[in-house]
């Protein structure tokens, strides 16, 4: 099999157009490995699994008498032990999750702890540094008992909040399946990716950039999407799927006033203002930029109380009245007029 041919079936196998025989194939020969990981395997090494495959192809091929012939059909039996080889790589590289043990190997001088909640309703754990980790029902947590000296790491599988104690020399990295999360003193919650939705990462207070985890693969061929890292910053979210993190607005973004613990001194009880000022007072108030499609709308002006009613509450009813609408792009929100 050729270099093309190689990577034409790494394509095939990641766009779900492989045989059943040939995923059969795949997890047939995948005990060959055993413990080994890929990534340590030489060339001796490789070339005594492709014997072994011939071993036990030669074994099923051979007759009762001295003279053996190796039938057509083997001879197609012998070209798909030789896909499977690829297969057994590509399998590997594309289905086997290696990130939890990367970290246990990375942190493997440290005494670990692993705590999962059995329960039917969050726990908190407090870690060494103060920080404290509100865990999910069958969520699970890895975490030194003591941090190292160079920085705070964790795992987790599951859905967690955190809230990071500050530390600028100190950063703070929470590893999952899919990502790593690094921040200096802040707090969000972690949704893990399942049943094929995205994984998820909210942030209500500080700043958080996020990174693909790539650790997770075993080997990583010339050309493979890695996702960007994006930061984000208070009611941000960063959804990862499919090698890309897009960055938008949570669901319910709450006052920075109250994520931050701050008393609130703004008044969202409008009279006659113009929705310029409006929008300058809402942008400050949720940490997210609020533009119009056109300055025309910017001249408008609302009447109305709104201390009581989120941020998507406020811009309906202030959209209601000009017969506008908004629209989440990204980060930012936009107010234009209905077509």
């Amino acid at each position: 099999m050729n270099k093309q041919s190689f990577l034409d079936l790494l394509t095939r196998y990641q766009q779900g157009n492989c045989t059943e025989s040939e995923k059969i194939w795949l997890n047939q020969w995948y005990n060959l490995l055993g413990d080994k990981n890929i990534k340590n395997l030489s060339s001796v090494e490789l070339n005594e699994m492709k014997d072994t495959i011939w071993l036990k192809l030669e074994k099923h091929t051979q007759k009762p008498t001295k003279t053996r012939t190796l039938k057509p059909v083997w001879f197609k039996v012998a070209i798909a032990a030789s896909i499977t080889i690829a297969f057994v790589i590509s399998g590997l590289y594309l289905t086997r999750n290696r990130s939890e043990q990367s970290f246990l190997n990375a942190n493997s001088e440290l005494s670990l702890i692993s705590k999962t909640n059995t329960s039917s309703k969050p726990i908190l754990i407090l870690l060494s540094d103060k920080s404290e980790i509100t865990l999910k029902p069958n969520a699970s947590i890895i975490y030194p008992k003591v941090f190292a000296v160079n920085g705070r790491k964790v795992y987790l599988k599951g859905d967690a909040f955190f809230s990071i104690s500050k530390n600028p020399r100190k950063p703070f990295y929470v590893y999952n399946n899919n990502l790593v999360v690094r921040v200096l003193g802040t707090s969000f919650f972690i949704k893990e990716s399942a049943h094929d939705l995205p994984a998820e990462v909210s942030v209500r207070t500080g700043k958080v950039r996020i990174d693909e985890n790539t650790d997770c693969r075993l080997i990583t061929l010339p050309g493979t999407q890695v996702a960007k890292p994006v930061l984000l910053t208070p009611n941000q979210k960063g959804v990862y799927k499919n090698h890309v993190i897009n960055s938008t607005v949570v669901e319910e973004p709450i006052l920075l006033s109250v994520a931050y613990n701050k008393r609130e001194v703004a008044d969202y009880n409008f009279k006659e203002e113009r929705l310029s000022a409006i929008f300058k007072t809402l942008s400050k108030a949720y940490g997210i930029e609020i533009k119009s499609a056109n300055s025309e709308i910017l001249d408008y002006t609302f009447t109305g109380d709104m201390n009581s009613k989120g941020l998507y509450e406020q811009l309906s009813l202030i959209c209601g009245s000009i017969s506008g609408k908004y629209d989440v792009i990204g980060t930012t929100i936009l107010v234009s007029n209905k077509k």
